[in-house]
């Protein structure tokens, strides 16, 4: 490598070249013992410490990837390095994996004074995710300790397409506002952590608060240092407040009783949305562009897969899309239909809000048809899971098929309508029939007043499913296969569970008391769910069945009920304490690791919450909800609502087949009232890994991109949380 000032050749392909965010990511930092050492951003430079050199040069490793190559391209590879001490290091642009084909390093001389190295070389292959790496450990560290600073790290390509980096706000605050009489903070992101002074600005400019910043440290799972803004004091209703902090302004919010009113309804309007088989019409679309033909009529005559070894065809046409592709699926189904179910139930027994959801209230075609319109939406998906069930005189009798989709993945964009690929049913599993026994029974309670024949017919097919269940106890979903999610799980004792409880609500029968009496989970609630701090998902649904009993009038027993309604509270109150660590308040136990779909965890965990208020009446708990919506619409380090339509910075462009705008300008964008899966620090699609979020902080691992469909994919169970949360804190609100 040539030493010396030179000029870029090309345009740049990593990321975070300078360090100016005074974060790592997406670059890592690997030792490996015997070595010992530690990475971090020092005066805008990625610094490694080398405490112990160890043996190998790969020891110690300072890496981004992947790095995109194609042959026939030349490559300028271009940074400035410098030690407290002279010392070798050498770097390289390699395989990722075996065999480790290398395609160009050097070994070169670092001194104590900053020097700008500069090499180029001709691609003689393509490789998608190339690994750049500074090999610093073994014979290369000379005398440790010391220390390595690099900065201005650069990969030039002429045939690269120049990105631009946006430039985020440091202010997050939620975008959408603040309700009066709750905590209101804003995080400030910013490298010095001494005190500054902050001041509210009205829709005028005129100063109406101010006070001075909280340091909060480092904050991991955001991968930054941060500094809170605490305006909770200030109560007086308005639009257009903003916060200054020296020269920087957050984006403008507001300050009211009903900021949570019209999200409570457009988050169940996605419902409709997601409905198949049937028109998607103004004027329950909301608006023409949403507007399409009833996709899958197929679907009236679907005939088993061959794996499913039967030998019919069932009508399983209506229900809900189960997420951004076009496949449906009875326990994802389940989880949702019951977070409906549930959001009414609570406003019946604990709130203040039932008439919020009665008939007439929402845009949907049931309307005006007797029977309140948040049932009515859930029911839409019920009848559908009732068909799904094997028929009578059929081999398993009972039993529920997992589930139906393409036999390959649909292309993107494409309207439901227009889908020509073969569907089959897929083969039954002990899950899908449980979920099927619990979300029937729980419709069954709430539809015999309204329409006592589809409660007795709900009702018929919950006690059966459980009966094939009891017969077929573990039948496990089958394994991957090409066009649809496998959803698969297999320990049942969880769906058992809420299946008892459910059915013993609406029955009171002594089978299933004495059910729940023997079940492990009578007594304990788990606070880690499906892969992240939750107490629920689709995989895991214990805790539906405890909340249904805690939230419904049963013959359990006070004392009995009492205990769930403990079980709760401790577990509202755990997840309060993971929200005091950092600066944004987040309710999870990692900072390294959060799951796919991460938004609808937190989610899940904010139901806890509602729930521990309504049992105790404890305003901590309603702070704790208020913190976590306040992350979720815009207080968070990427800036972003995760939600569409609300927020300067909200969702545009979900990984979905019809509102596809991003792909293709012929079709609509997301309508509002949707939530994204959010952060994923798996990052297992190309498209985010392409964009630089490997290595990335949780909290930092989310692109608003079609092609994400690990970070930006939208699901029937995030939104119903959604929907729940943002009606319990409509309804407090308003209470207060």
């Amino acid at each position: 490598m040539k030493v010396g000032a030179s000029e870029a050749a090309g345009n740049d392909m990593l990321w975070n070249s300078t360090f100016a965010e005074g974060t790592l990511q997406p670059w890592t930092a690997t030792v490996s013992a015997p070595a010992r050492g530690y990475a971090k951003v020092y005066n805008e430079q990625a610094c490694v410490g080398i405490v112990a050199g160890g043996v190998n040069p790969y020891d110690i490793i300072l890496r981004q990837r992947p790095v995109p190559i194609a042959a026939g391209h030349t490559y300028q590879v271009r940074f400035v390095a410098l030690a407290t001490a002279p010392t070798k290091i050498r770097p390289r642009l390699a395989k990722a994996g075996p065999p480790y084909t290398e395609y160009w390093s050097a070994l070169i001389d670092v001194s104590t004074t900053p020097q700008t190295f500069t090499g180029t070389f001709d691609a003689s292959a393509s490789d998608e995710e190339a690994d750049f790496a500074f090999h610093l450990g073994g014979d290369l560290a000379g005398h440790p300790p010391l220390s390595v600073c690099l900065d201005d790290i650069e990969i030039n390509d002429p045939k690269f397409a120049a990105r631009t980096r946006e430039s985020l706000p440091r202010i997050r605050v939620n975008e959408v506002g603040y309700l009066p009489d709750e905590p209101k903070s804003a995080v400030i992101k910013v490298t010095p952590q001494t005190p500054l002074e902050w001041q509210l600005l009205d829709a005028s400019n005129a100063v109406v608060a101010s006070g001075k910043t909280r340091p909060a440290g480092e904050d991991m799972a955001a991968g930054e240092l941060g500094q809170i803004i605490d305006f909770s004091a200030f109560k007086t209703p308005g639009k257009g407040y903003k916060i200054r902090v020296g020269k920087d302004e957050s984006v403008p919010f507001e300050i009211g009783r009903g900021i949570y009113q019209k999200l409570k309804y457009d988050a169940l309007s996605f419902f409709y949305q997601q409905r198949s088989g049937i028109e998607i019409a103004m004027p329950y679309a909301g608006n023409a562009q949403w507007a399409r033909p009833a996709g899958h009529l197929s679907d009236k005559s679907v005939p088993c897969a061959p794996e499913a070894k039967c030998d019919y065809s069932l009508d399983v046409s209506g229900g809900w899309y189960d997420a951004g592709d076009q496949g449906k699926y009875v326990v994802n189904a389940g989880i949702s239909v019951w977070t409906l179910q549930n959001e009414y139930e609570r406003a019946r027994y604990l709130g203040k809000n039932v008439e919020d959801f009665a008939d007439g209230t929402l845009n949907i075609p049931e309307h005006k048809n007797g029977a309140p319109d948040l049932l009515d939406e859930a029911r839409f998906e019920v009848e559908w899971m009732l068909k799904m069930q094997v028929p009578p005189g059929k081999p398993m009798a009972g039993m529920v098929h997992h589930k139906i989709h393409d036999v390959v993945w649909a292309p993107i964009p494409q309207k439901p309508d227009e889908d020509t690929l073969k569907r089959y049913l897929r083969p039954v599993s002990t899950a899908a029939t449980l979920n099927l026994a619990a979300a029937a029974a729980q419709a069954s309670r709430l539809w015999k007043t309204f329409d006592p024949a589809f409660s007795k017919r709900s009702l018929d097919a919950a006690e059966v499913a459980w009966q094939a269940a009891k017969k077929y106890p573990d039948v496990t979903a089958e394994g991957d296969v090409k066009g649809g999610g496998s959803y698969g799980d297999s320990t049942f004792s969880d769906e058992t569970y809420w299946a008892a409880a459910e059915l013993f609500i609406t029955t009171g029968k002594v089978e299933y008391q004495k059910e729940l009496e023997e079940s492990p989970h009578e007594h304990t609630l788990t606070v880690s769910a499906g892969g992240g701090t939750a107490s629920m998902s689709w995989d895991q649904v214990a805790a539906l069945g405890k909340i249904s009993l805690a939230v419904v009038p049963n013959g359990l027993g006070k004392a009995a009920i009492d205990d769930q309604r403990r079980q709760i509270v401790g577990a509202a109150n755990v997840y309060l304490g993971y929200e005091r660590r950092g600066a944004y308040h987040v309710p999870f136990a990692s900072d390294t690791h959060y799951p796919w779909g991460s938004n609808s965890f937190l989610l899940n965990d904010m139901i806890v919450m509602g729930l521990a208020y309504d049992f105790t009446r404890d305003t901590k708990y309603v702070a704790g909800v208020v913190e976590g919506m306040d992350y979720l619409l815009g207080k968070n380090p990427k800036v972003q609502s995760y939600v569409s339509g609300y927020g300067a910075r909200s969702l545009h462009n979900p990984h979905h087949r019809f509102w596809a705008h991003e792909k293709d300008a012929t079709f609509p964008s997301v309508p509002p009232g949707i939530v994204s899966g959010g952060p994923n620090s798996g990052v297992e699609d190309p498209y985010a890994k392409q964009v630089g979020l490997s290595g990335c902080a949780p909290q930092q691992c989310y692109v608003d991109d079609i092609e994400s469909w690990s970070t930006n994919e939208i699901a029937i169970n995030w939104n119903a949380p959604l929907a729940w949360v943002a009606a319990f804190l409509d309804d407090v609100s308003r209470r207060r």
